[in-house]
């Protein structure tokens, strides 16, 4: 299970974190490494430790170990998106996100009675599972000369902890914003988010919009997330991620308002994102080419997100967890420095049971859902009473929507024990059919006739948008 960590500080001075290190060393280090309670005598334990390198070694560890970790950990787990992620994972490298869909009800009869008595009704459970894909390691090195200028001055051992720790720290946050905005970008490109159309020219159409679309996710509905369960989130749990510069157009009582939420309230519920038009790939350069964690952000994805200027989620639509967060230390001799490595291993993604919505500025929203979407019968594979079939968008598909769209497992396609999988495959045994149904950009699109192993390749299927 995930925990979340407690903020932590350092309130100690230089004179209380030489002490503490000296308190727990070991014999020999305090035998020969005085207790302080003046500054004046910090430059005594520097001469000491420079010129004892064991000594200066026991010290540069437990700095890290008993000290430095603690803003390691405050900046890891209270950063600006805290409430997004869902804490630290102890064991085990996969979550498994499980969805019971609400009961349906039936009509109350008597004569009915006796053949339902000890009818089994099982709950209808969705599971999606996330896995950690984000393994990387942070260096930053120390010298013998920074050791020495630690004990020059009343500040010098927390100005060398904020040395270690700053220079990893900034990296590691910064990334984490990326794999936020990541997770948003790619989102919106592939179809996961409900696409809200409004005028931001004006502020009254703006402020319905929001409102409007806020107001809805507090009821029951099947609309706004990729797997299309029925399910709703409260004020409390929606998040809002604005484009800077939009919401600096906007007075922050109005955007409060129109979310229908006191000034306070939204603060906290507001993250602003620098734009939706941009992503530092270069950043990601040396990791992509290592591993497959990641893809680029294309242009062509920012081109389709241009227009985004705000994203309206449910808490749990981010599924991000820190899975490590280790400083491990080498000491170079030969070059009298010491090396010292943080590893952040974190899972990274997104729930599709969870509601999600992309606002577009309405005059140049490039991407539009059609009435009606055509998908080919690209591949069929037959093996004894099991057929495989997989679709894929008609050639004259807007390529804007060619990989916008998500299949859903309906849940007749379930109890007629057909498998569907998101990206266009359907394994159906003996001669079962099923109506298939897909989201695409927030809509849900369902075939005009049930389909099953009859298909050949070369076939299309017309699926209609739904009301």
């Amino acid at each position: 299970m995930a925990k979340k960590v407690a903020m932590s500080t350092i309130n100690a001075r230089s004179i209380d974190i030489i002490n503490t290190i000296r308190a727990n060393a070991s014999a020999q280090y305090q035998d020969k490494v005085p207790e302080i309670t003046m500054d004046s005598e910090i430059p005594k334990v520097g001469e000491v430790l420079y010129g004892y390198p064991v000594h200066a070694n026991e010290f540069i560890s437990a700095l890290v170990n008993q000290i430095a970790l603690i803003r390691i950990k405050s900046a890891t787990f209270n950063n600006a998106y805290k409430e997004l992620k869902k804490g630290y994972l102890e064991f085990g490298e996969t979550v498994e996100e499980v969805f019971v869909s609400i009961a349906k009800a039936r009509e109350f009869s008597v004569e009915k009675a006796a053949s339902r008595e000890f009818k089994r009704t099982l709950p209808d459970v969705k599971s999606a599972f996330h896995f950690m894909n984000w393994k990387v390691q942070y260096p930053v090195t120390i010298q013998q000369e920074d050791l020495r200028r630690a004990f020059t001055s009343a500040n010098g051992v927390t100005d060398l902890i904020a040395k270690i720790i700053d220079s990893v720290m900034t990296a590691a946050e910064y990334d984490e914003f990326l794999l936020f905005k990541y997770l948003i970008i790619k989102g919106i490109a592939k179809g996961k988010l409900y696409a809200v159309n409004f005028n931001p020219a004006d502020m009254k159409n703006s402020a319905k919009a929001f409102r409007g679309t806020s107001n809805k996710l507090e009821f029951m509905s099947n609309k706004y997330n990729l797997a299309g369960v029925t399910t709703n989130t409260k004020k409390e749990d929606q998040y809002i991620f604005m484009d800077a510069a939009f919401n600096a157009d906007y007075d922050v009582d109005v955007l409060a308002s129109a979310f229908n939420m006191d000034k306070a309230t939204f603060m906290g519920k507001l993250k602003l994102i620098d734009d939706f038009t941009s992503f530092d790939n270069d950043r990601f350069d040396v990791i992509r080419e290592e591993s497959n964690m990641l893809e680029e952000v294309t242009a062509e994805e920012l081109e389709l997100v241009k227009d985004v200027k705000a994203v309206l989620v449910d808490s749990e639509w981010f599924q991000v967890y820190d899975n490590l967060t280790m400083m491990t230390e080498t000491k170079v001799s030969s070059g009298v420095y010491w090396n010292y490595f943080y590893n952040v291993w974190k899972t990274v993604d997104t729930s599709p049971f969870s509601n999600a919505i992309a606002f577009f500025a309405l005059q140049s929203n490039p991407v539009v859902a059609p009435a009606t979407f055509i998908m080919d019968v690209a591949d069929k594979i037959s093996a004894g009473t099991t057929t495989i079939l997989t679709l894929e968008p008609d050639s004259t598909t807007d390529e804007n929507l060619t990989s916008q769209y998500s299949f859903v497992q309906t849940e007749d396609a379930t109890e007629k024990g057909i498998a569907i999988h998101p990206y266009g495959s359907a394994i159906y045994t003996d001669d079962s059919t099923t109506k298939l149904t897909f989201k695409l950009l927030g809509e849900t699109y369902e075939a005009s006739s049930a389909t099953g192993a009859s298909l050949d390749v070369g076939d299309t299927v017309t699926f209609t948008k739904q009301q």
